[in-house]
């Protein structure tokens, strides 16, 4: 008899491939949102900043939605597939499918969690803009600003998404836990299940993705190209990544 594949070691593997995986999005996601950061432009009149922020507010509007429903829709995906394979491999009688499933549970749960740690800017960006004060001038300047930052990392988000980046993160992580499972596992059918799974969910979420609200920044900055994007909000009005704001005064 030949000798059995050692489960710690294969483990210890798949952890180092799924944290360097991991590492290597955070690194390229906060590079992806600083990159949205531009110069301020403050010579605009109050009508000036009246109508833009009436623009970016109706593009903000009409596109959270899609990308609310998309993220919901990978979200569950990834959640219910975790969990199916998590069960099933509690119950597995045999070894060979239940490391088959645990691969599975780690994947669909890193998965979630690339959703869940790097939320599309757009959510939680209507909710953002409708709280922000506008009574004033100098509020209504910060609104604008806080509308521009909101719908260009929306923008820069997914021209990162649709970038070479994801698409081959996606496959070097898809083809190391195949590899993991024919290598370490002898699993041949289970690493062909893995592939396809992995590269039609991993492939789909990228092109699925909406574009509509880069679409709208685009013309937005067509139709004003005298002046840069504002993106310098005060610390009270500041929008995080996951799409949450918050206030921090000093």
């Amino acid at each position: 008899m030949g000798a059995r594949p050692r489960l710690g070691h294969s483990r210890s593997g798949s952890v180092v491939l799924v944290r360097a995986w991991l590492a290597a999005v955070l690194v390229l996601s906060l590079a992806s949102t600083a990159s949205a950061q531009a110069s301020v432009c403050t010579e605009l009149d109050d009508d000036d900043v009246r109508a833009r922020t009436a623009i970016l507010e109706d593009a903000i509007a009409r596109e959270e939605p899609a990308v609310r429903r998309w993220w919901t829709s990978f979200a569950l995906l990834h959640a219910v597939m975790a969990s199916g394979a998590a069960i099933l491999a509690a119950s597995a009688q045999d070894e060979g499918f239940r490391n088959e499933m645990i691969m599975g549970t780690v994947s669909s749960t890193l998965g979630l969690a690339t959703l869940v740690v790097f939320t599309p800017p757009l959510m939680g960006g209507g909710d953002a803009l409708r709280g922000a004060p506008g009574d004033t001038p100098e509020e209504r300047l910060v609104r604008l600003q806080l509308a521009e930052s909101i719908l260009s990392r929306a923008a820069a988000s997914t021209d990162f998404l649709r970038s070479w980046v994801p698409a081959t993160l996606s496959s070097l992580y898809v083809t190391g836990a195949a590899g993991t499972l024919l290598l370490a596992f002898q699993r041949p059918t289970g690493a062909i299940l893995h592939s396809v799974g992995g590269a039609v969910i991993g492939l789909g979420r990228i092109l699925l993705h909406p574009t509509g609200a880069r679409d709208r920044w685009r013309r937005y900055r067509r139709a004003h190209p005298e002046c840069d994007p504002l993106p310098s909000v005060p610390p009270s009005a500041r929008i995080m990544p996951h799409g949450l704001g918050v206030r921090v005064d000093f």
